[in-house]
């Protein structure tokens, strides 16, 4: 009896300490209004539709947390309707983005969790084709979430969010009227 309680006592610590992971948020991988530090561009206004998203990954809830192709899209249309460049009828949009997440690179142990993430956007207008590769990184602290999982999740959505804001200010830098 002693024995089982003993191995149930580890368990329950190691599932405590280590969790279960959790897909990345669309939510907390999204931009605010207050995240642009490029001005606005008259041209992207309602004028950008996000076509095609690839190389995101599943979460394997006994591993680490991932980011997938959905929440990616989600978390750039999104972040694109919050600044006002998200077309409100797919059909007319004058400029179609399709993404390849190329890199998250997630450490496994640690304290801090740095995730850099390197992403390639692509525009196009129908007559030419602007490529924007961005690298951005994220990181969470132990004073952000005790639990591994977790911070690394955070991490992730951090990294991802400040990719998505820098692609953003890029196009607003690159597509002036």
């Amino acid at each position: 009896m002693k024995s089982i309680f003993k191995w149930l006592l580890i368990c329950t610590t190691i599932s405590v300490l280590f969790g279960c992971a959790t897909p990345a948020n669309k939510q907390a991988m999204s931009i605010s209004a207050n995240d642009m530090t490029a001005t606005k561009s008259a041209a992207l206004k309602n004028a950008v539709v996000v076509r095609n998203t690839s190389g995101g990954k599943s979460t394997n809830p006994l591993w680490t947390s991932q980011v997938d192709n959905e929440g990616f899209k989600g978390a750039l249309e999104q972040s694109l309707a919050i600044v006002g460049y998200k077309a409100a009828d797919p059909t007319t949009a004058r400029y179609v983005v399709d993404v390849e997440l190329k890199k998250i690179d997630q450490p496994i142990f640690g304290g801090a969790f740095t995730v850099p993430s390197n992403v390639v956007y692509t525009v196009s207008d129908g007559n030419t084709i602007k490529t924007f590769p961005v690298n951005a990184a994220g990181t969470a602290k132990f004073s952000d979430h005790w639990v591994g999982v977790e911070r690394l999740r955070l991490a992730t959505e951090k990294s991802v969010k400040e990719n998505i804001r820098e692609f953003i200010n890029q196009i607003s830098s690159s597509f002036v009227e």
